[in-house]
C-alpha cells in the first residue's frame, strides 16, 4: 500500500510469523532484490487488547521506528474494511492513535500530542527546539519536535534539488545532537494555507512523502508565525491536509491506496 507514494510492505503478523531480522528486513525492502519499500509494517494483537491492532515499523535499513502517520492511516483502512467500522484504534510505539474514515474517502489519524521539550524530542542536550542554531551548507537553525517520533524542520525559500541538499542531510543524520536519530524536513511556506515540503527520513532517505514529516511541519511553521493552524502540505507523493488543535494534537488526512497483494518466501 501507499500513501501519496510513500509506500509499505504490510505483513498481517496475526496468522503468521515474520522474524523481525533487520537483514531480512532490508532485503524485502530493497527495490532491485526484494519487492521494495520505503518501511515494512507488521501488523499485530495489540497487548491487552488495548486497541484493535499494533503496528511494529521498520525503516527500509532495518531499523525500527516509533510510529509513521502514512503507514497507520494505510493500516487504519484495512481494519476499518476487516472490521466494518468507521474508526479504528492502533497501538504504536508512539503512542495509541484513532484513525478515521471520512466521507471523502479519505482516512484521517490524530497522531496524539506534539511535544516541544528538549528532553522529549529528544536532543542530547539543553537547547532551545525552536531555534537549533545549526549550520550546514543549505540547512541553517532548524526548529525541533516530537510527533510520535523525531523531526527537526527547516524553512527557506528557495527550492533545492534531493541532490543539492543529501549531504547535509547524511551530515545531520549523524549530529550527535539527536541520540535517536531524527527525520528532516525542509519546507517552503508558500502561503498561510499552503506549505511546500521535502523530506529526508531516518533510515529511509528521501521519501515521495512522510505523514508526521507534514505535521512536524505544519505546526512548527505555526509556533513561528509563518501559516495558521490548517493547512496543505505538498509533497512530490501529493497533498495532505494538516490540522494543529487546541489540545496540542495534530490531526492529519489524505488518501491511501493499495497496490497488491502476495506471497513472500521469507527464506529467499
Amino acid at each position: 500500500m501507499h500513501g501519496l507514494e510513500n509506500d509499505f510492505v504490510i505483513i498481517d503478523n496475526r496468522d503468521f510469523t515474520f522474524e523481525k531480522d533487520p537483514k531480512l528486513i532490508r532485503k524485502v525492502s530493497d527495490r532491485r532484490l526484494g519487492v521494495g519499500c520505503d518501511q515494512l509494517i507488521l501488523i499485530e494483537t495489540s497487548k491487552e487488547n488495548i486497541a484493535d491492532a499494533r503496528i511494529l515499523i521498520f525503516n527500509s535499513d532495518g531499523s525500527e521506528a516509533e510510529t509513521c502517520g502514512n503507514a497507520t492511516r494505510c493500516v487504519g483502512k484495512l481494519l476499518i474494511e476487516e472490521k466494518k467500522l468507521n474508526n479504528v484504534l492502533i497501538d504504536t510505539k508512539g503512542g495509541l492513535l484513532d484513525v478515521e474514515l471520512e466521507k471523502n474517502g479519505n482516512i484521517t489519524v490524530d497522531m496524539g500530542l506534539v511535544k516541544f521539550d528538549w528532553r522529549d524530542v529528544p536532543l542530547s542536550k539543553a537547547v532551545h527546539p525552536n531555534n537549533l542554531g545549526l549550520n550546514y551548507k543549505y540547512l541553517n537553525n532548524g526548529f525541533a519536535l516530537n510527533v510520535g517520533n523525531p523531526h527537526v524542520v527547516f524553512f527557506s525559500k528557495s527550492s533545492f534539488s534531493d541532490r543539492e541538499i543529501e549531504d547535509d542531510c547524511l551530515l545531520l543524520s549523524k549530529s550527535k545532537l539527536f541520540p535517536q536519530g531524527v527525520n528532516i524536513n525542509i519546507a517552503n511556506v508558500v502561503s498561510h494555507q499552503h506549505i511546500k515540503l521535502k523530506v529526508y527520513e531516518r533510515g529511509s532517505g528521501f521519501t515521495k512523502s512522510c505523514g508526521s514529516g507534514a505535521c512536524a511541519t505544519l505546526v512548527a511553521a505555526h509556533k513561528l508565525g509563518m501559516c495558521e493552524t490548517k493547512a496543505t502540505v505538498s509533497m512530490d507523493g501529493g497533498d495532505l491536509c494538516i490540522e494543529f488543535m487546541d489540545d496540542d494534537h495534530v490531526i492529519m488526512s489524505g488518501p491511501v491506496q493499495f497496490s497488491f497483494n502476495g506471497e513472500i518466501d521469507s527464506t529467499f
